[in-house]
């Protein structure tokens, strides 16, 4: 089943709300950012540790391609609910940032224009 960004944030956006209720968190603009500071910090520290640059855990857990999985998507959610916390239309904003130089060719100059 294919889901688009606008479903797929509709459903993470929810999933933030209930984590939000039953923690009791009060969600400030500052800490949709330094949510996204601690979630990358995990993920680095589960890709540190998959290969072999940290030590392992005391306990045994981490260190597997599952959690690494399991820290990018806690990543990617935060990060979907920072933009829909700051209303920031992200596909309006790789549109016009990055997806705008796919008219461009190798060398940066514009392809000629020709008529259908």
């Amino acid at each position: 089943m294919s889901t688009t960004f606008a479903e797929l944030s509709e459903r993470i956006g929810a999933v933030g709300d209930i984590y939000a209720r039953v923690h009791n968190i009060t969600r400030t603009p500052d800490w949709y950012l330094l949510k996204l500071t601690e979630e990358l910090g995990e993920l680095t520290a589960e890709h540190l540790l998959l290969n072999g640059q940290a030590r392992p855990n005391k306990d045994g857990s981490g260190g597997t391609r599952e959690a690494l999985e399991n820290e990018a998507a806690d990543l990617f959610g935060q990060f979907v609910l920072y933009l829909r916390a700051n209303e920031i239309d992200i596909e309006t904003a790789i549109e016009r940032k990055w997806l705008r130089h796919l008219d461009k060719s190798a060398d940066g100059s514009r392809p000629p224009v020709t008529a259908p």
